[in-house]
């Protein structure tokens, strides 16, 4: 049967679709009224019509079950609606469809309770409010037998398992990255973004909605500077030149973590070409780091409490 989904996409959101239908993994950073509840939603939905396996399982996750009612909930029975023969299950928030598909709302809170499910595909929105366990130890599992895909959305929340997932999925061959900033898309207009940024800090008006991921936490060094090299593209890929020494630069930590960079000064540039962080360790095994990456040292660089603090 031909079903008609009242669904207009807006232009971004179409480029989103068709980009995360090549893509099992899908990592998406919105600013807010972007639409990407309504997107997901529809993302969902397209999916369980067309997917010819036996009863499809679909789930949109928000952080908590209330949450998901109320962002959602009516976006399923409006999109969900133009099915012919859908039934709404109001109590479970569920919608189940003639082919035999499920798409349902679940909350984050309480993960244990999402163990034993299986999943098709599933949709993790405000990702960074979520427990860092949910993905990999209880929804991963959930989509390994059918090869069901994933797509997290949200909004920056600082430096996160959100921020660490994006991170970490950028330039991988089966994964989508995306940020939608405000300024870009023109999904509001300046006297709108110039009243928003009027009513807030300027930290809460970049992470809102120029999907900062430093502007607004709360004692971040150098975050803003961190965020500006990200963005044009300096972070990446440095080789080793086994030709120049490696300097050491330390952070000695005591009750907390110590942390080691490793740089080259290459030219006029320093080139950051490996780090190394762990706690609860004396000298020796971090002199056993630095002896295992077998490096051609020059200077090692400790910080000027050095003089009054005592590691044994």
């Amino acid at each position: 049967m031909n079903i008609e989904i009242p669904y207009t996409p807006r232009p971004g959101q179409a480029q989103l679709h068709g980009e995360l239908q090549a893509k099992r993994w899908g990592v998406v950073v919105c600013h807010r009224r972007w639409g990407k509840t309504v997107m997901a939603i529809n993302h969902l939905l397209r999916d369980a019509v067309l997917n010819t396996k036996p009863n499809p399982r679909f789930a949109y996750i928000a952080p908590t079950y209330r949450q998901a009612k109320a962002v959602a909930w009516d976006y399923l029975k409006q999109f969900a609606g133009a099915v012919p023969m859908v039934r709404f299950h109001e109590t479970e928030l569920r919608a189940d469809l003639p082919n035999g598909a499920r798409i349902q709302l679940l909350g984050a809170e309480n993960p244990d309770s999402l163990r034993g499910i299986y999943l098709d595909g599933a949709v993790l929105d405000e990702m960074a409010d979520m427990p860092e366990s949910l993905f990999p130890e209880i929804i991963r599992p959930a989509l390994s037998d059918r090869k069901g895909w994933s797509l997290f959305i949200g909004t920056p929340r600082g430096h996160n398992a959100f921020f660490d997932l994006y991170t970490a999925a950028e330039g991988e061959a089966d994964w989508h990255t995306a940020i939608y900033r405000a300024s870009e898309t023109g999904i509001l207009d300046e006297e709108e973004l110039d009243a928003a940024r009027a009513m807030m800090t300027p930290d809460q008006f970049e992470q809102e909605f120029e999907c900062s991921w430093v502007a607004n936490v709360p004692g971040a060094v150098f975050g803003k500077e961190l965020q500006d090299i990200h963005e044009k593209g300096r972070i990446n890929s440095v080789p080793y030149d086994p030709t120049v020494r490696v300097d050491t630069w330390w952070d000695l930590g005591v009750g907390d973590s110590t942390a080691i960079w490793f740089t080259q000064s290459v030219g006029r540039a320093v080139h950051v070409i490996d780090f190394y962080e762990n706690r609860g360790e004396g000298l020796p095994h971090y002199a056993k780091v630095l002896s295992d990456r077998d490096y051609f040292y020059g200077t090692h660089n400790a910080p000027h409490d050095i003089e009054v603090r005592e590691l044994g």
